[in-house]
């Protein structure tokens, strides 16, 4: 089963299953997210920088393509209502 690792504030790693949506995964630990959509993969206010293991989530749909350019998303950021997870990564915020 796939961990989700915190690259700050020591939080302890979060156990989900495989395919997991990363923003529902996190709220549902208590983790806050930022978002205004609620998770309808409109605002992009969502976005995860992911550490390490970006190759362990989901493709990038065309949705979120788009809504990474047009949010001038970097690289290494996800909307994290938009990624499955499908083994351990190490995530950051700007807000936690």
């Amino acid at each position: 089963m796939p961990i989700i690792y915190f690259a700050q504030n020591k939080k302890n790693p979060i156990t989900v299953v495989s395919g997991a949506n990363l923003m529902n995964s996190l709220r549902q630990n208590d983790v806050p997210v930022a978002s205004s959509c609620h998770g309808e993969g409109v605002c992009s206010k969502c976005r995860i920088q992911i550490i390490k293991g970006n190759e362990n989530l989901s493709p990038k749909t065309e949705f979120e393509q788009k809504l990474s350019e047009r949010n001038n998303l970097k690289p290494d950021e996800r909307i994290s209502c938009q990624t499955q997870v499908l083994d351990d990564i190490t995530i950051a915020t700007g807000y936690w």
